[in-house]
């Protein structure tokens, strides 16, 4: 950097040094002029190159207008009259279209160095380029954009981590929710296991007693379908209560119709043995009973003797005829042998 310094600011004087001049005398050969550079290294003192002395000719001005076209890559438009650095950041391809080259005056210099003492002046530029990097580094470390960058990194992280929790949170508040929900449903089926039970107990209850009323009932239905010690083989074949009815009303059937046929016959029978009295049969009727010497019929027979009446009226005919018949079959029955045997018994 303090050859490329040097360097620039040689081609900066000789840049200044090209405006018109009057005429002067033409220099011997031999006489020379001094340019004193005093070339920095480094902002310190302690790095400042020492001073050069550079001898032009006069037979030098040929080199002095090949290098003038290198005078353009400094801009001295720029600063307040120092030196300007190269523009490195905004061209990255600087040093590549403009190789690095050590003057003359600086090569001169370094061969004309002892070896201690470029040694020391070495050791000096290398402490000045690790403090410069030093003091960027930390610059840069404490700077608004290494601080931005480093919350933003920080931010991102904490966005991330906010993310994981809000899912976490999405899914504790989910698990919440179903944690509510079967709470809920826990306690809906603890009432209902509790009235279940309450109402196994209450059922437990009433069948014991049912059964026990049954067991009584059965016990009554067993004594009263118990048969008796004298009961015939007949009976015993009736074992439910409709078979038991039905023989009852059988049995009614058959009274009813050997009652009105005992009645029919003694009537016959009367007629027959009273034929020369003139028995009279009319107003009697087998359902009448007779109350303080006079035939009355109840109340509650009252309407079946009315029906029978009409019936009988309606079928005097047929009535004849079977009286007849039944007469007539009575008499045999008195009289097997004819009819003196009928009047002996008469």
């Amino acid at each position: 950097m303090a050859d490329l310094a040097s360097e620039l600011f040689k081609l900066a004087a000789e840049h200044k040094g090209d405006k018109p001049k009057k005429k002067t005398k033409r220099a011997k050969v031999g006489s020379s002029s001094t340019i004193n550079l005093e070339e920095t290294a480094s902002g310190s003192p302690s790095q400042s190159s020492p001073v050069v002395s550079s001898k032009v000719a006069p037979g030098s001005r040929t080199k002095r207008q090949r290098d003038e076209a290198m005078a353009t890559i400094v801009d001295l438009s720029e600063g307040d009259g120092g030196f300007v650095l190269p523009a490195c950041l905004s061209n990255r391809s600087f040093f590549d279209n403009h190789p690095l080259q050590v003057p003359v005056s600086e090569r001169n210099h370094v061969l004309g160095t002892s070896a201690a003492a470029r040694q020391e002046q070495l050791t000096q530029d290398v402490a000045a380029v690790i403090r410069l990097a030093e003091t960027a580094l930390v610059l840069n470390e404490g700077g608004p954009t290494y601080e931005a960058e480093k919350l933003a990194a920080k931010n991102r992280k904490l966005e991330a981590e906010i993310t994981l929790l809000e899912n976490d949170l999405l899914d504790l508040r989910s698990k919440q929710e179903n944690y509510f929900k079967n709470m809920e449903e826990a306690r809906l089926t603890a009432e209902q296991l509790e009235k279940t039970n309450k109402v196994l107990e209450d059922l437990k209850v009433s069948s014991a007693e049912q059964r026990s009323k049954m067991l009584e009932e059965m016990a009554i239905l067993q004594a009263k379908c118990a048969p008796l010690e004298d009961e015939k083989e007949e009976t015993l074949k009736f074992v439910t209560r409709g078979d038991l009815v039905k023989e009852i009303r059988r049995l009614g059937g058959l009274m009813l119709a050997s009652m009105v046929h005992g009645w029919k016959n003694a009537i016959a029978q009367l007629k027959i043995v009273n034929v020369e009295h003139g028995l009279i049969t009319e107003g009697i009727h087998k359902l009448k009973k007779v109350e303080n010497g006079q035939i009355v019929i109840p109340e509650k027979y009252r309407e079946m003797a009315l029906e029978e009446e009409k019936d009988e009226e309606e079928e005097d005919d047929d009535d004849d005829e079977e009286e007849d018949a039944e007469e007539e079959a009575v008499e045999e029955e008195k009289n097997p042998d004819g009819d003196k045997e009928g009047h002996d018994e008469s």
